[in-house]
């Protein structure tokens, strides 16, 4: 199981890594050498998932990481940073889709970025004004 669990995790075939480890860990949950592996496998997954710009998964990934150790490797800095990012991805998607007319879209974007900051005066603001917009519109629709 060991073996085919770090086999996984230099396939990144992540998932299967991270099921291999937890398996091994219900055996024996506190054995260092399998908690250090679920660790390498959820840094790995986490920077692999941020350079291919999925800041989202990034983001639950060194999240579970820095739940498990704070101070495994730079972690707690990625965890910002991706954090950062998919508040930034979301808020300009949402920006995107606004221009396309695309409103409720739009909102749902923004919506994610509050997820992730709740005090984001723009993505408050954009969404009370796509929301009137909408309001606005579904007016009209019901006067014609």
């Amino acid at each position: 199981m060991l073996v085919d669990t770090r086999e996984a995790l230099e396939r990144k075939e992540y998932d299967v890594a991270l099921l291999g480890v937890d398996k091994l860990l219900e055996g024996n949950p506190r054995n260092p050498e399998w908690l250090d592996l679920k660790k390498s496998i959820l840094y790995e997954d986490g920077k692999d998932s941020f350079d291919r710009k999925n800041y989202d998964d990034a983001y639950r990934t060194f999240s579970q990481l820095v739940e498990l150790d704070r101070h495994f490797k730079d972690s707690a800095a990625l965890l910002r940073d991706a954090r950062a990012k998919a508040i930034q991805q979301h808020y300009s998607e949402g920006i995107r889709l606004y221009r396309e007319e695309q409103l409720e879209a739009a909102i749902a974007k923004w919506q994610a970025v509050l997820e992730y900051d709740s005090q984001h005066v723009d993505a408050k603001k954009n969404i009370d004004q796509a929301e009137r917009i909408l309001r606005a519109l579904q007016e009209r629709q019901r006067k014609q």
